[in-house]
């Protein structure tokens, strides 16, 4: 005789009923069924053999290649938040705070437009990361160096919070619009 579902679940902890909802699901979308998995013989899905197959590879939820936080992923959004944010910064009657600011979303639209999976955590705190950093160094790119610095030691930390929540802002909502934009993009047209 079987243990029950619910007798297995009280044991553990409720989260990771709702993660192998959520890898059922994922798994559903990757191998494009709808009715759980095809059978791949006794009586295992393809979805179970994925999941017990992402267990064996050593992927996990965070690490270089993780389902909730992945550092390739976060070192490329990085990558092309920086970059993005400094050309879009250097046009002339744009650059300044505005400039980065735009920066920021343009290379979270870009990138949540040309990736195949949800990366929010990443372009978030790379936004976050290059909105802090904008901040600062717009202190200290103005006027005398002493002078900002000592500016930089009264409200540096203040101005870390607002130029963070203000990238980390931007790059949710540039991911978002170019996930939404992939999304219309590859979808099926129905009649």
């Amino acid at each position: 005789m079987q243990p029950s579902k619910e007798s297995e679940s009280s044991d553990e902890d409720p989260m990771d009923d709702l993660d192998d909802l959520l890898d059922d699901d994922l798994a559903e979308g990757n191998s494009g069924t709808s009715s759980g998995g095809v059978a791949v013989g006794d009586g295992a899905t393809d979805s179970d053999t994925t999941t017990a197959g992402d267990a064996a590879s050593g992927e996990g939820r965070i690490g270089v290649s993780g389902r909730w936080f992945s550092a390739k992923a976060f070192a490329l959004a990085l990558a092309v938040v920086a970059v993005a944010t400094f050309l879009v910064g250097a046009i002339p009657l744009v650059g300044g705070a505005i400039g980065s600011v735009g920066g920021v979303f343009v290379a979270a639209f870009v990138f949540g437009a040309i990736s195949s999976s949800r990366r929010y955590v990443e372009t978030g705190l790379a936004g976050a990361l290059a909105g802090a950093g904008t901040a600062v160094t717009s202190v200290l790119g103005v006027g005398f160096l002493p002078i900002g610095l000592d500016y930089l030691g009264q409200w540096g930390p203040s101005l870390l919070a607002i130029g963070g929540g203000l990238g980390l802002a931007v790059a949710l909502l540039g991911h978002y619009l170019g996930r939404d934009l992939r999304a219309g993009l590859t979808a099926d047209l129905g009649a």
